[in-house]
């Protein structure tokens, strides 16, 4: 059949008609969320809504865990998928602003479309139990006096709690021996051995430990303190100009309909908004930090900024 320009522009009508149509649909089918760590770790910061989820969206919501490369491995498969909101990722920030720059991937925070934002958490910095100081304060003195003479042990060589042990070590001045652990499990091993003076981490991680052993919580890197930790001070609280979380939100691939984004963003920022949500992570030491694709954009944008200095500054590439 001859194509002519008014059946070639008839038909392209139809496809812009279609998109909107088919956004409004959506989901027709499950929506599958891709958690780029081992099970049983951040994937449970939405199991505990995967019910909710499901039924705000009319569609069954399938959690896979799939680990490698401190989130690249599934961070590149969200990022392959097709743009049409069926295959998400629910990671932390890290995985888009640092990973791909030490290990060389072939993606950037760019090839992502931000959704929402559910939790937060700052990183905890923590001493061990007969360590040689008993505050910041004290830490930040005895490190000036003493460079390299204080030792922090982090789960892994570019990993969040290495950057913000670092950050906090620069924005006060002083040089910290940095001791890599492959995991933040060995880490606390070695803090409670008396390997390495401080240990910096999550504080559900280290919190525990804390309870249990009597090890030190000093501070946390968030910009302000959290409910779960009222007592803990910050680092700003210090004197030191240091503001950094762990974000933990969904994305989905670059280019997915804005109306597809926005129906997903509305239904699991609706579930984490429930009382209930907020106290479980309370419970684990975490904070709800619920943000909307705009302001989560913005955050991720920033969070890149800062990553690509630290990498660059720290010679991580």
């Amino acid at each position: 059949m001859l194509i002519t320009r008014r059946h070639a522009l008839a038909a392209a009508g139809l496809g812009l008609a279609a998109a909107p149509s088919q956004a409004q649909d959506f989901p027709t089918r499950s929506v599958r969320v891709i958690v780029p760590y081992a099970a049983g770790g951040t994937d449970q910061y939405i199991r505990l809504l995967q019910q909710s989820f499901a039924q705000r969206l009319g569609q069954p919501v399938v959690i896979d865990s799939v680990v490698g490369g401190g989130g690249g491995v599934g961070a590149s498969r969200v990022r392959g998928s097709a743009a049409d909101g069926y295959t998400l990722l629910f990671a932390g920030t890290a995985a888009l602003t640092v990973v791909p720059r030490i290990q060389h991937l072939p993606y950037t925070a760019a090839d992502f479309a931000p959704i929402c934002n559910l939790v937060a958490i700052p990183i905890m910095v923590a001493a061990k139990r007969d360590s040689r100081f008993r505050t910041m304060q004290e830490m930040l003195a005895l490190a000036r006096a003493q460079p390299e003479g204080i030792s922090f042990g982090s789960p892994g060589i570019g990993s969040s709690p290495h950057l913000a042990g670092e950050a906090m070590a620069r924005a006060a001045g002083v040089k910290l021996l940095h001791i890599p652990y492959p995991g933040i499990a060995p880490a606390m091993t070695a803090l409670l051995a008396g390997d390495i003076d401080l240990v910096v981490g999550a504080p559900g991680i280290i919190m525990p430990t804390v309870e249990s052993h009597g090890i030190l919580p000093l501070a946390q890197t968030g910009a302000t303190r959290i409910a779960a930790l009222p007592e803990l001070v910050t680092l700003k609280e210090v004197g030191l100009d240091v503001d950094m979380v762990t974000r933990f939100g969904f994305f989905a691939p670059k280019g997915t309909p804005a109306p597809v984004l926005d129906r997903l963003s509305s239904a699991f920022l609706a579930a984490a908004g429930s009382p209930d949500y907020a106290q479980a992570m309370r419970r684990t030491y975490n904070e709800v930090l619920l943000l909307d694709r705009t302001q989560l954009a913005q955050a991720l944008a920033e969070e890149d900024r800062v990553s690509a200095r630290l990498v660059e500054d720290l010679n991580l590439r």
